[in-house]
C-alpha cells in the first residue's frame, strides 16, 4: 500500500471517495484499455482508495455503476473513449470525470482535424494528404514515397503501414479506403521517434522509443522485449526543451486537460515534427507516460492521484 501519498494535504479530500475506472469498451483497443484500467484500479486500491471497474460495453450495467462513483477515471482508449463521445454524455449528465473535455478529445482523436490545428498553432508536422473513395489513387500515386498510411481515427498504431512503392501498395491502400472511407497518408520522417508527456502543466522528460521492428507498430508497442526506451532521451538539452514546449503548445492549444502525450519525429538535423497527440495515453506496464513520470520520481500511484486531482481542481475553479 502507498497510504503515505494521501497524507499530503493536497490529496486528503480523496480518501473517502469512490472511483469508477472506465475501461474496456467496444473499440479495437479494448484489450489495451482493459490493461490500463486494471493498472489504475490496482494503484488506487494499493493506496487504500475505493476503486471499481466500469465497462461501457454493457450499457445497462454501465449506467447503473457510474451513478455509484463520485468521479470517473477514464482509461478508455480508441473510439468511444478518446473521441469525446463518452465525455459529451458525461458532461450532459453533469458527472465528474478525469482528463479532457469532449471538444478537446474530438480535436485530438481525428488525425485530419488535429493536423489542421497543428498548422494553426504553428506546430511543425509532416506533409500529409487525406484519401477518400474518389481521389485515393490519384492522390496516393502523386504523393512522394516513402510515406505512412494511417486510419484517421485509430490508435495504438493499428492499421498503420509503410508505402515505399505506390504500385506495390495500391491494393492495400484501396482496401484501407474502402474499409475506413477516409485514410491519412503522411510523409515518412527519417530520424528518431520521441514522445513528450504532460501531467497537468508539468512537462515530463522526453522519451525515445527504439523498436526492433521497422517502425513502432502495435506488435512493437505491446510485446515485451521488442522495444527499448531511453528515459530521458539522449538528445541535446536545447532540443528536449523545444520538444517539450511544442508538446505543451499542442496540449494548451487543443484544450486538453489532466494528461496527454505528444508523439514526435526528430529528423537528422534535430528538427521536430509532431505526428499526433493522445488525450488518454496508455497506462499499462509498457506505457510511455508512466515511464517518463517515473524518471522524475513520480510513482504510478502518484501519477493517478495527480490526474484525479486535476479533475477536482477544474470542478473547484468552476
Amino acid at each position: 500500500m502507498r497510504p503515505e501519498l494521501l497524507s499530503n494535504p493536497k490529496f486528503a479530500s480523496l480518501r473517502k471517495i469512490k472511483i469508477g475506472v472506465v475501461r474496456g469498451g467496444l473499440s479495437a483497443e479494448r484489450g489495451i484499455s482493459l490493461r490500463s484500467g486494471r493498472a489504475v484500479t490496482r494503484a488506487f486500491r494499493r493506496m487504500g482508495v475505493s476503486a471499481f471497474p466500469v465497462d461501457p460495453a454493457d450499457r445497462e450495467v454501465f449506467s447503473r455503476k457510474v451513478r455509484k462513483a463520485d468521479i470517473l477515471f477514464i482509461a478508455l482508449h480508441g473510439k468511444g473513449g478518446e473521441d469525446g463521445v463518452l465525455q459529451k454524455m458525461l458532461e450532459r449528465k453533469h458527472l465528474l470525470f478525469t482528463g479532457s473535455p469532449s471538444r478537446a478529445c474530438a480535436k485530438s482523436f481525428d488525425k485530419g482535424i488535429s493536423k489542421r490545428h497543428f498548422e494553426k498553432l504553428g506546430v511543425p508536422t509532416p506533409d500529409y494528404a487525406i484519401l477518400d473513395k474518389k481521389n485515393w489513387r490519384k492522390v496516393a500515386a502523386a504523393f512522394p514515397v516513402p510515406y505512412f498510411a494511417k486510419p484517421l481515427d485509430g490508435g495504438s498504431s493499428q492499421g498503420v503501414f509503410l508505402v515505399e512503392d505506390f504500385r506495390r501498395s495500391a491494393e492495400k491502400l484501396k482496401r484501407a479506403v474502402l474499409r475506413f472511407g477516409r485514410f491519412l497518408i503522411e510523409k515518412k520522417v527519417a530520424g528518431r521517434e520521441l514522445t513528450a508527456g504532460l501531467l497537468g502543466d508539468l512537462r515530463l522528460p522526453v522519451v525515445e522509443v527504439k523498436p526492433s521492428r521497422p517502425f513502432y507498430d502495435y506488435k512493437a508497442k505491446y510485446t515485451k522485449g521488442m522495444t527499448t526506451y531511453e528515459v530521458p532521451a539522449k538528445i541535446p538539452a536545447k532540443v528536449a526543451k523545444k520538444i517539450q514546449a511544442i508538446a505543451y503548445r499542442v496540449y494548451r492549444g487543443l484544450g486538453l486537460k489532466g494528461f496527454s502525450r505528444v508523439d514526435v519525429m526528430l529528423d537528422q538535423k534535430n528538427r521536430p515534427y509532431v505526428l499526433e497527440v493522445n488525450s488518454i495515453p496508455g497506462l499499462t506496464e509498457f506505457s510511455l507516460l508512466p515511464k517518463a513520470a517515473q524518471a522524475i520520481g513520480i510513482s504510478f500511484e502518484e501519477l493517478c492521484l495527480r490526474v484525479l486531482w486535476d479533475a477536482y481542481e477544474q470542478k473547484r475553479k468552476k
